[in-house]
């Protein structure tokens, strides 16, 4: 499930910023206008998130093969992975077309993740540069 959903985040209009074992499972965040994304902390389970003991307040999004959890909190969007089987394979047959590159965010946070640094130090660094500061 969590490759499905590496495979598919650009049709939600996400960028993955980090995928950890740790809670949140994933850090992201997702297109809401031309020039504005926000930062999602995102759970890869959906009625597993109650018998692990998870804080609901911590997560702004489930991402589950199955919604099984009918009690879950409304401020919590849910993605069903399994409602996409079937434009699933069309999806990924569009995406590994088109053989993107990596976007300049994608390669800069790559980069920084694989020396090392956390997502905030991460932020900070594509701030300076986007603001005209030189790259540390």
């Amino acid at each position: 499930m969590v490759y499905l959903f590496g495979l598919l985040h650009d049709a939600f209009d996400f960028q993955i910023e980090s995928i950890q074992a740790g809670f949140p499972d994933c850090t992201a965040r997702r297109k809401i206008s031309a020039e504005k994304w926000k930062e999602l902390r995102i759970e890869f389970e959906s009625k597993q998130f109650v018998a692990h003991r998870h804080d609901p307040d911590q997560v702004e999004m489930i991402i589950c093969w199955r919604h099984d959890w009918p009690e879950c909190p409304k401020h919590i969007q849910v993605i069903a992975l399994s409602a996409f089987v079937p434009e699933a394979t069309a999806l990924i047959e569009a995406i590994n077309s088109e053989k993107k590159p990596l976007t300049a965010w994608q390669a800069f946070a790559q980069k920084h993740r694989l020396a090392g640094k956390n997502f905030a130090e991460i932020s900070n660094l594509w701030k300076k540069r986007r603001d005209g500061a030189t790259e540390a």
